[in-house]
């Protein structure tokens, strides 16, 4: 189960974007039987938008991951989404609003009295802002994706710290790094992500394949851990 998928049109990506079809067909040839998805147009455009696009592209292997903003409409949206999980836009270049809590805390308060998760690029979050939000809303359940391979002196310190943070496999592939993490910290905190259609699930699926590590753990990364925060049977 992948937790980093893109659905949907892209104006900036278009030559590399997938329709659902499309999308998967390519999940297919990699064995990938659930993914977790964002829409394109929330990314790009407007979340609104993007929202009303996610259901209309939609399959039943899809758990839609619902875009959200500081404006105090988007909670009336996501309950009549039901949603279990949301992705946040920080970045000027995307949605352009604070990630701090004066700003953005009532979301993160509505996220953490429901155990949604909540999904963000490392691109879009500094790291000390990551440390203040889960300081400040410790029951967070967070899913960090794209750390880059540099990030452990990072992102270990707040693992350590904070039990509801967890990141995605999608580009944590410097040697044997994946497989270090699982032998010394275990494997509940980190989520197969492969960022299709950006990237292909290959290196990502490689890494999870080879590595020295037991069935169980890699079971739990390739879909377990997911289940699990989504609240779904395993």
């Amino acid at each position: 189960m992948d937790a980093n998928v893109h659905l949907g049109h892209s104006g900036i990506h278009g030559h590399l974007a997938l329709e659902t079809p499309a999308l998967l067909e390519e999940m297919d040839r990699f064995g990938i039987a659930k993914a977790l998805v964002s829409h394109f147009t929330a990314k790009e455009y407007d979340v609104a938008e993007g929202n009303a696009a996610l259901p209309r592209d939609l399959d039943q292997r899809f758990v839609p991951a619902w875009s959200t903003s500081a404006e105090p409409w988007i909670l009336k949206q996501l309950e009549h989404y039901k949603a279990k999980a949301v992705r946040l836009w920080f970045s000027p270049l995307r949605h352009n609003f604070s990630s701090a809590s004066w700003s953005a805390g009532e979301l993160y308060e509505y996220l953490q009295e429901r155990a949604m998760l909540m999904t963000v690029s490392r691109e879009e979050l500094e790291w000390n802002t990551l440390a203040a939000i889960l300081q400040d809303f410790p029951k967070l359940r967070v899913l960090l994706l794209n750390v880059g391979y540099r990030s452990d002196r990072y992102l270990l310190p707040l693992l350590e710290r904070f039990p509801g943070l967890h990141f995605d496999s999608t580009t944590y592939v410097a040697h044997r790094q994946f497989e270090s993490f699982v032998q010394t910290h275990g494997p509940e905190r980190i989520l197969f992500g492969s960022r299709l259609p950006l990237y292909t699930a290959g290196a990502a699926i490689a890494v999870l394949a080879t590595a020295r590590i037991s069935d169980e753990a890699r079971l739990a990364v390739a879909g377990g851990n997911l289940r699990r925060l989504l609240g779904e049977a395993s």
